[in-house]
């Protein structure tokens, strides 16, 4: 299936993030590029931990320009990250002015967080570029969740008046979810200003199953697998829980994280403290070519998110990636990822229980029948959610757009 309108256009996206690593952005990206338009996306640049070379400040990836500024992302507190926002929103105001100079944009797409990088884009927008806000997380709930304070905390006003601003700013809104679209329109937004782009998987990359193979893959230990963000609204503590009290019954039960973020220390110091280090595996994040090799080596998937107002606004994507790969999946039973997978695709538990997610590992290991009845529903799901039918909306959405 290919588009039937060749673009010319010129797009400039802006991201918190690095660059082809960030799964959605690069899916986007690369989606824009395939169907004729000039894409410029400027990101963070990593340095040079762990031995890696650092990359380059500019190179071309499957089509795409990538502009990398000179500072990278650090774990912190809110206030490290408040200034890594100001120094992007500074320096992501002078990258996008120049390449708009040299080759004017039609679109500016900027992705959260946080919503505030949309005044990078203004010069442009005032300059006759179209101007979206791609909201990837709420970030109101986000930090209320994660650092814990109430609704009338002054922190929390001000992330709603610089949510409520850019919004105004945006002559459109993207976000991932019909439960994120609730959201939105609950807060203010007309719901004809609100386009939903699904962050399913991408089958290039993930090519479904269409056959139940051996389960489980390991017969001398069982394997689960966490690949996503590493951060304290994921909950990978209570999958570490978990871990600890299956292992009683499971004696070759292995978790191994796929991810980053500001919460690793902590989970891999919680794996010591129940005395299951050696049973925890941590890899380094990786780009979408090489997720296909990891899943293949695991046994089970795993997403703990937590409930409430930031958890129940999320759908782990990763949940349809271990699908497609022939996983059977552990998750917690939040509002937006039963609404999209119905319970018998699932093995569900109720959020922030680890006792009750620790039944589901066993139930797994004993009920190996049970697993192929649940994979045998969950390819039912296929090809309705895959990446290959959202990237057409996308077009289409630009070409209406522009």
């Amino acid at each position: 299936m290919k588009s039937e309108i060749i673009s010319n256009g010129h797009v400039g996206m802006l991201v918190h993030a690095y660059y082809p690593r960030d799964i959605r952005v690069r899916r986007e990206a690369e989606a824009l590029a395939e169907a004729g338009y000039q894409v410029d996306v400027v990101c963070l640049r990593e340095n040079n931990q762990r031995g890696k070379k650092y990359e380059p400040f500019s190179e071309k990836v499957n089509g795409v320009h990538i502009h990398r500024l000179p500072f990278a992302r650090s774990r912190g507190t809110m206030f490290r990250y408040l200034f890594e926002y100001l120094g992007l929103i500074i320096l992501g105001t002078w990258k996008l002015t120049a390449l708009h100079f040299k080759n004017s944009f039609q679109v500016i797409h900027i992705h959260n967080m946080p919503d505030l990088l949309i005044l990078a884009g203004l010069i442009p927008k005032l300059m006759g570029a179209k101007l979206l806000l791609d909201v990837h997380d709420p970030m109101p709930e986000l930090y209320a969740s994660g650092y814990r304070f109430r609704q009338n905390h002054w922190i929390f006003k001000i992330l709603k008046w610089q949510e409520k601003l850019s919004w105004r700013l945006a002559q459109r809104v993207i976000s991932v979810n019909e439960t994120m679209r609730e959201n939105l329109e609950g807060k203010g937004i007309q719901p004809e200003k609100i386009f939903i782009l699904h962050n399913f998987p991408d089958t290039r990359y993930l090519p479904i199953k269409n056959e139940i193979t051996i389960w489980p893959r390991h017969k001398d230990g069982f394997v689960l697998l966490y690949a996503g963000t590493i951060t304290k609204q994921y909950r990978l503590d209570i999958a570490v829980k978990a871990l600890a009290l299956a292992s009683e019954h499971l004696p070759e039960l292995k978790l191994r994280i796929l991810g980053d973020g500001n919460d690793v220390d902590r989970v891999i110091q919680l794996a010591y403290d129940l005395g299951v280090e050696d049973r925890v595996e941590y890899l380094e994040p990786v780009n979408v070519d090489q997720l296909k090799d990891i899943m293949e080596d695991a046994d089970v998937g795993i997403s703990s998110n937590q409930g409430g107002q930031f958890g129940d606004l999320q759908f782990c994507a990763k949940i349809l990636d271990y699908l497609t790969q022939g996983l059977p999946v552990i998750s917690s039973r939040t509002k937006t990822i039963s609404r999209y997978i119905p319970e018998d695709t699932l093995f569900y538990f109720e959020p922030e229980n680890a006792e009750d997610m620790a039944k589901q590992i066993i139930e797994i290991w004993k009920r190996p029948d049970l697993v192929r009845r649940k994979m045998e529903q969950a390819r039912k799901l296929f090809p309705l959610y895959t990446w290959q039918i959202e990237k057409y909306k996308l077009i289409h959405f630009y070409q209406e757009l522009i």
